[in-house]
């Protein structure tokens, strides 16, 4: 250890026993055994060279050399106080900031948040929605849950779901297709994204059920390319189509009807659901609960629904 810096611990031992005018009150507050007190005492005045107080056998007080001591440390462990209180105001006080993929933008993000209200009344709160990974740094983003490979580096990420997709059309759409092999002649909507292994999702699709034949099929790119899986819905409902879309986002038009998969061909999702947090920023207390809701609600919620 550095000559110019005392330890630590026995600094903060002794501003207790100064503060509180005993060692065993000092280790009560610190939580700490009577004896530890007395150990990191004498590991100060080891380190100081002399005694910092007088001892009796009931008692200890500060001897010249303590009184002069503890006047500056005391009043740097005030400024310490200080500005730790200062900078954790601002933490409780500063919005929770949170950037969504628009797919999960839905009851499900909105009944974590109401939690936190609950639990933290008056929690300011930001939220935007966007496929892009956040900039933690110049967007000030606390918590991020993004769709992808989870390869983000400068960031602590954790996988929280895995969906499925498969082709999906209406049903009036379904009734023309006799097996997948139709779905060579249909207009199809591609997704600008492609897999990890660089195939589009209809050939990536293919490849995952186990039809060489089929996939070879969709080697030709698709004539209408869609980036938003909510636009894709609304275009299946409006022009005779096939998307391949995932069931997070289609499930409630299956539930209700108004789109169908016509072959109950589902495979895993070329990419995951990922909570993204930056590796430096420290979390508040209420954005450190959404993050734990975040992770588990997401695997009680939807598999109601999946």
């Amino acid at each position: 250890m550095s000559k110019t810096t005392p330890p630590l611990n026995a600094l903060k031992v002794f501003d207790a026993v100064v503060r509180l005018g005993s060692m065993s009150k000092a280790a009560a507050e610190l939580s700490i055994a009577p004896s530890s007190v007395t150990q990191h005492i004498r590991n100060l005045e080891d380190y100081m060279g002399g005694d910092l107080f007088e001892r009796s056998a009931n008692a200890v007080s500060l001897n010249a050399r303590g009184e002069a001591y503890s006047k500056s440390i005391l009043g740097a462990f005030d400024m310490i106080h200080q500005a730790t209180d200062a900078i954790s105001h601002d933490i409780r006080e500063a919005p929770i900031r949170i950037s969504c993929v628009p797919t999960l933008a839905g009851p499900w993000l909105a009944d974590q948040l109401a939690i936190v209200e609950r639990e933290f009344p008056g929690q300011k709160l930001r939220c935007d929605f966007s496929p892009v990974l956040a900039d933690f740094a110049a967007d000030d983003v606390d918590l991020a849950i993004r769709y992808g490979s989870g390869d983000y580096p400068g960031t602590t990420t954790d996988l929280i779901y895995t969906d499925m997709l498969a082709p999906v059309c209406t049903p009036q759409m379904a009734a023309k297709l006799r097996s997948p092999d139709d779905l060579e002649s249909c207009l199809r909507l591609d997704s600008a994204e492609s897999a990890q292994s660089g195939l589009s999702i209809w050939r990536y699709w293919a490849h995952l059920v186990g039809a060489e034949a089929l996939e070879k099929r969709f080697v030709t790119q698709c004539p209408w390319v869609v980036q938003s899986s909510e636009f894709a819905i609304e275009i299946l409902r409006c022009v005779p189509s096939v998307a391949i879309l995932e069931r997070i986002a289609v499930q409630p038009y299956l539930d209700d009807g108004s789109l169908v998969a016509p072959f109950d061909m589902w495979t895993s999702a070329p990419y995951d659901y990922h909570l993204v947090e930056s590796g430096r920023r420290i979390l508040a207390p209420s954005a450190k609960r959404l993050k734990s809701l975040l992770k588990r609600s997401i695997h009680e919620y939807y598999p109601k629904r999946i």
